[in-house]
């Protein structure tokens, strides 16, 4: 499971890895990023700034809108 994590203007900085509360940053380079984007296509769960699990649908929208 992964969250996403907001600054204090809440805009999107990083996602935590819920396993060992690991610090993810946006970035395409990062092996963690990229091992992200492919849970998240094959089903891993996801929760918003706020703890809620989003939705199959939501979280095929927040890919999209990845680097």
């Amino acid at each position: 499971m992964y969250k996403l994590f907001n600054d204090r203007n809440n805009n999107l900085c990083s996602i935590i890895r819920s396993s060992d509360s690991a610090s993810i940053p946006l970035n395409s380079d990062n092996t963690d990023y990229a091992k992200f984007k492919i849970d998240l296509a094959n089903g891993a769960e996801l929760s918003d700034a706020n703890n809620t699990v989003m939705t199959a649908n939501q979280i095929s929208a927040f890919i999209a809108t990845l680097p």
